[in-house]
């Protein structure tokens, strides 16, 4: 039986209505698949505008340098008080933090920078925190040496700041170079100890790319996430088990940081100088600041003893005549 025209036009809005269904959950399956589903709260416009765009342009770099991109929506959550910020985490986060991932939750908290300054990027902070979630994937969520995980987010974010390379030498020079197993506890860190574990993982990871390159790494993280443990991992990866590759690194880094290093690399060289001068400099001004308060202390006393009398003239007069005399 022929179908009349208001069939017809059902039948045809139905499977525009299909297509388009269609349509739209194949675009959003791959914008989820390419990783570009960013929900952002707690911050206003500017700020939630700047952020989509700093994520947008991480993930698009991880997925280049990896060839894999992160799934699902990711959530980041701007906190003002430092009671909710803990209950976001759980509560188990170092004093001196200022964001985390929770991977999870495909989850990034971060301390408002309204309410907690932090001397940093913001574009340096966020794709630090996107590339831990970005290892995770990789890795399937199984775990790998802290180590790697944080120095894989600082490369990922450029964190090598002027003055590094003066905390690793210190440490080399003076026999404290902290073994890559010790940096897992970092969380219970205190000052410079912290700061040399961020700049030793960095050096470690760094060292694993330059040597063995994007395939390396990525042939690693896939053998974790396949269920090889570590040593397995690396010897899948580079040839060598952990223990090989700490070796490696051991000596890399004793290469690089040493005395003969230190004075032929113009970089710590120029630290050393500007820090001898820093140092002179305030020992310069120390002593000045000293001297100026003995005169000052000086001249208080003999504003005591000697000033009712600096108001008596016992000068002779100017013409040449002595008192009382014609």
């Amino acid at each position: 039986m022929p179908m009349t025209r208001p069939v017809r036009r059902f039948l045809l809005w139905a499977s525009s209505g299909a297509v388009a269904a269609c349509v739209f959950t194949f675009c959003a399956t791959l914008a989820q698949s390419q990783g570009h589903a960013f929900v952002i709260t707690g911050a206003d416009a500017s700020l939630r505008a700047e952020t989509e765009t700093i994520l947008n342009a991480a993930h698009a770099d991880l997925l280049a340098a990896t060839g894999v991109g992160l799934t699902g929506t990711i959530h980041v959550v701007f906190v003002a008080a430092e009671q909710s910020f803990d209950s976001v985490l759980g509560g188990a986060f170092p004093d001196w933090g200022v964001a985390a991932a929770v991977s999870e939750r495909n989850l990034i908290a971060f301390r408002s920078p309204a309410d907690f300054p932090v001397g940093r990027g913001l574009s340096e902070i966020l794709r630090h925190e996107l590339a831990h979630l970005h290892l995770d994937a990789l890795t399937h969520m199984r775990p790998v040496p802290r180590w790697i995980h944080e120095g894989y987010a600082q490369q990922f974010a450029h964190e090598w700041r002027f003055g590094d390379d003066w905390i690793v030498a210190r440490a080399a020079i003076a026999d404290q170079i902290l073994p890559l197993r010790d940096i897992d506890g970092v969380n219970s860190f205190k000052g410079a100890r912290v700061q040399l574990a961020y700049a030793q993982s960095y050096l470690a990871v760094g060292y694993l790319l330059d040597a063995y390159g994007w395939p390396g790494f990525v042939e690693f993280t896939e053998a974790v996430r396949d269920g090889a443990d570590w040593d397995e991992a690396f010897r899948t990866a580079i040839g060598t088990n952990y223990a090989g590759f700490q070796r490696e690194y051991g000596e890399h880094l004793r290469d690089k940081y040493n005395w003969a290093a230190f004075f032929g690399d113009t970089v710590l060289l120029w630290i050393a100088i500007v820090v001898a001068f820093l140092i002179l400099y305030l020992v310069k001004r120390r002593r000045s600041t000293r001297k100026e308060k003995e005169w000052e202390a000086e001249e208080a006393i003999e504003d005591i003893l000697y000033g009712p009398l600096r108001g008596l003239d016992h000068r002779p007069p100017d013409d040449g005549t002595v008192s009382g005399q014609p």
